[in-house]
């Protein structure tokens, strides 16, 4: 097992943990109003390229301070909101990461679907507690699992079509089981995530079904086919192969987002910026207002 948390950058991380602090408490409230992408195309505003990370990278994501988190295989990399390479993580011991959730920058959580694991780092990519063991928890094929509220977490269970929600002491707290049956569909969902009182499960047959945050059924955003959602403060971003679509879950309204880039792999958004992962490379773009008359 090789495991690893290494320091980079001490400028970086100091100004990046004091923005962590600052930020922390106000999270999703604070993005209300100012997220990007409220238009890539509205007036006088365009998207800049700030910065380039070369590299080949299975899996990109961002939080809510807009530092970026690459993996590949079993490794991750923690760059800051300048592109500054901060901090590494890697355990071979796991297998390849699937999944980083950011919802609590302090306590990120790490799934490993192979090997049935969840790791807890904090905002140094130094572990903070034991792996956690699905296996352990009765839930040896678990595919997908996200950070819940109080330091708990969900997971999906294809066996039982369930979705199971555990607190930080590793008890169970709330269960919705065969969802096949409440939903009336046979899901075969590909993410799940919890942001702030409702929990998103994403399956591309049927679209993305909605629970709040103690597991009832509530309803289905009826858009099938996205690779991969992301639910922020103004809207749920829906990537799909080549295009990114925006959905008001207030007025329902559906907006295709322009890209400036069409061949990419996957993206994130978060506040005035986004990501692209590429085949070689991730590129950072930023909104910025342009001068009148250009």
């Amino acid at each position: 097992m090789k495991t690893q948390s290494a320091k980079v950058s001490n400028r970086h991380i100091v100004k990046e943990n004091i923005a962590l602090c600052k930020f922390v408490p106000m999270l999703s409230r604070f993005l209300l109003g100012i997220f990007l992408l409220l238009s890539f195309s509205a007036n006088a505003q365009e998207l800049k390229l700030a910065k380039t990370v070369v590299g080949n990278f299975d899996y990109i994501t961002t939080d809510h301070i807009g530092r970026l988190y690459l993996a590949k295989r079993d490794e991750l990399f923690l760059y800051s909101a300048e592109g500054e390479l901060m901090y590494q993580y890697s355990d071979l011991s796991l297998g390849t990461i699937t999944n980083v959730d950011t919802r609590n920058p302090l306590k990120l959580q790490l799934f490993y679907p192979d090997y049935g694991k969840i790791t807890l780092l904090d905002n140094t990519l130094s572990r903070t507690r034991n792996n956690i063991d699905l296996n352990a928890l009765g839930l040896s094929l678990a595919q997908l699992a996200c950070a819940s509220f109080d330091n708990g977490f969900w997971v999906y269970d294809p066996i039982s079509f369930g979705l199971i929600r555990f607190d930080q002491g590793l008890n169970i707290t709330n269960e919705v089981s065969n969802i096949n049956q409440l939903v009336g569909a046979e899901i075969n969902p590909n993410q799940i995530v919890e942001f702030e009182n409702w929990l998103y499960l994403n399956s591309p047959n049927e679209g993305v079904f909605v629970f709040d945050s103690f597991g009832t059924y509530s309803k289905l955003i009826p858009i099938p086919g996205a690779n991969r959602i992301q639910v922020r403060g103004n809207g749920i971003f829906l990537e799909f192969e080549n295009r990114l679509i925006k959905y008001n879950p207030v007025n329902f309204e559906q907006t295709e987002i322009e890209l400036p880039r069409k061949d990419f792999l996957a993206l994130s958004i978060e506040k005035d910026r986004l990501y692209i992962l590429k085949k070689d490379s991730v590129l950072m773009f930023k909104v910025g207002k342009t001068e009148a008359g250009d």
